[in-house]
């Protein structure tokens, strides 16, 4: 009589989420910041939304990348002028990942100061 060996079957089942941070192009408002993950993540798509209009002289940047660098493809860029509720994004396809406990920082750059932004990270948990 042959024996008969059992594997249990489970499913992994991948978590996607997301995280809203403003981000400002005014003066003495334009900085970096970490957004801190407590599980590792991969950072699938940067989105942003213009909140305030940005002023006519120059387009806006976020930069975006971990605690190793910035991430290639994660540059979203809000053209001179955005009017409110204009949307852009960028899709990460380097330094992208985030261990655990580690950070995923955004950066505002703007070189004529004005305009304000929502920016959605959507990540999903490794």
């Amino acid at each position: 009589m042959a024996k008969r060996v059992q594997f249990p079957f489970f499913t992994i089942s991948l978590h996607k989420d997301i995280i809203t941070i403003p981000m400002s192009f005014e003066t003495g408002e334009q900085t970096t910041t970490k957004i801190y993950f407590p599980k590792a993540v991969t950072i699938n798509k940067i989105r942003s939304i213009v909140m305030k209009a940005l002023a006519a002289t120059d387009a806006g940047t976020i930069t975006c990348g971990n605690s190793v660098g910035a991430s290639a493809g994660g540059v979203v860029t809000v053209a001179l002028s955005s009017a409110l509720n204009t949307e852009n994004s960028a899709t990460p396809t380097t330094n992208n990942t985030v261990a655990a406990d580690s950070y995923y920082y955004l950066t505002s750059a703007k070189t004529t100061a004005g305009g304000k932004v929502l920016v959605t990270l959507e990540y999903t948990e490794r």
